[in-house]
């Protein structure tokens, strides 16, 4: 893992700060049922919104950064989110969504998950990382497992104003520390 001030470089992957230029895209995602997916409820964010979310630090602050996650060609490809807990600074969380369908299933979400995961335990003071997936994405529970992640609990949330359930996982750092995946990688 290669980090430059604001960006992350994997083997296959950068991710990197939103910028204003990325607006246009970020909106058209944000209203695309195809490209939130079946698990992922359209934000229908406008570009006016995002500028505010942009400008406001909302996005990209100490406490919670967004990524553009692009190919090493620059496509891009997805974003993925992490926040600390207010309530719990020890803890962050970790949103993914691939936004391009014909870029799902080949690795890049495991990827980016994985290095994004590097870096908030050895850059941070993190004890623990959560996820939340919808109990019928079976892929991203694949991945989770991959990862090292360990089911949590099974509740109801709040998807855009859509009912699901899903399942937390969770990863601590004694779990991070023993998973073989973390201790291999090139970028």
């Amino acid at each position: 893992m290669t980090i430059f001030g604001d960006r992350i470089f994997t083997i296959r992957l950068q991710l990197r700060r939103i910028e204003a230029e990325d607006l246009e895209l970020l909106a058209g995602w944000s209203n695309d049922p195809l490209a939130c997916g079946s698990y992922l409820t359209p934000e229908n964010l406008s570009v006016d919104q995002l500028a505010v979310l942009l400008a406001s630090g909302v996005l990209w602050s100490e406490h919670s950064k967004t990524f553009l996650i692009e190919l090493r060609d620059g496509q891009p490809i997805g974003t993925v989110h992490y926040w600390i807990r207010p309530e719990e600074r020890k803890t962050a969380v970790i949103a993914i969504k691939i936004a391009r369908p014909e870029q799902r299933s080949r690795g890049y979400g495991t990827e980016a998950q994985k290095y994004l995961i590097l870096f908030l335990f050895n850059r941070l003071d993190i004890r623990q990382v959560e996820m939340y997936t919808d109990m019928n994405n079976l892929p991203q529970q694949r991945c989770l497992q991959k990862l090292g992640f360990e089911l949590a609990q099974t509740l109801p949330y709040t998807d855009q104003r859509v009912q699901r359930v899903g399942h937390l996982y969770r990863l601590c750092r004694q779990g991070f520390a023993r998973q073989p995946i973390y201790q291999h990688h090139y970028a």
